[in-house]
């Protein structure tokens, strides 16, 4: 066979497998493009379900989120929905945000039943939750109605986000107490945190009972060994419950005259 002739078949062998792989590739694009429509058709947003909430209602939740009916489950940013439910509800503490196939997400937020009011340095008043994040302004009146803090002054906040304080020693104080009793179901029942000398801090739980903290050490200690004296005592006592020796595995009651 003359050389030009196979030069020839092999020029076409070479065109033919080039068809063949361009076709292939065109198929396998054809194929990604219907199953990327029907991921996208069938994967959509339809319900979304709000958890753990009290102070708000489902629909400000989701409403906040950002999350509409008809966007797509697989594509929805979850960190972006989280950020945009905190900036909006300041009293929403913490969410979480799950995918439920084939066409529902589930908010789960945990919100701040519990907060005190504060003075700030230019005598307005907030409410703050164990978190040390800015609920709202309150009138100043109301310090006292509100469970709150004594000894402590914050500077002027911003709604939703965390507070800081001139006194950074005696807010970190006052936040270590709120961090330890939440999650113990006492920190519902207090009704002042005194924080005004850092070493020498005092709670009241409830018109019952005056607890003497001392300083920040071992305060972890101290809140449990509150809860168990607490489950020892009758709800009809009242007094002082002296922990500042806790550490040394000591504590006194002193019932109210």
């Amino acid at each position: 066979m003359p050389g030009s002739m196979i030069k020839n078949l092999q020029q076409r062998k070479k065109k033919r497998r080039r068809k063949i792989g361009l076709t292939v590739v065109l198929i396998l694009l054809m194929l990604l493009a219907i199953a990327f429509l029907i991921v996208w058709k069938v994967f959509t947003v339809e319900n979304v379900v709000v958890e753990g909430n009290e102070l708000y209602s489902s629909e400000q939740i989701v409403e906040a989120s950002q999350i509409q009916q008809g966007d797509n489950l697989l594509t929805v940013n979850k960190a972006l929905a989280v950020g945009n439910i905190k900036a909006a509800l300041p009293y929403v503490e913490d969410v979480s945000i799950a995918r439920s196939l084939p066409d529902g997400i589930i908010i789960q937020v945990r919100e701040s039943v519990v907060s005190f009011a504060v003075m700030t340095d230019t005598n307005a008043c907030w409410l703050v939750g164990p978190s040390g994040k800015a609920l709202e302004r309150i009138e100043p009146a109301a310090f006292n109605e509100n469970p709150h803090i004594n000894g402590l002054l914050i500077s002027t906040p911003t709604e939703g986000e965390a507070v800081s304080s001139p006194t950074p020693t005696a807010l970190a104080a006052a936040l270590d107490v709120m961090k330890e009793l939440d999650g113990t179901g006492l920190l519902e029942h207090i009704r002042v945190i005194d924080v005004e000398k850092e070493y020498d801090m005092s709670i009241w739980y409830d018109e019952r009972y005056e607890i003497k903290l001392g300083g920040t050490d071992e305060l972890a200690y101290k809140i449990r060994y509150l809860c168990s004296i607490l489950d020892q005592l009758s709800e009809f006592q009242a007094g002082t419950i002296d922990l500042t020796q806790a550490a040394q595995k000591r504590a006194t009651f002193q019932p109210a005259a």
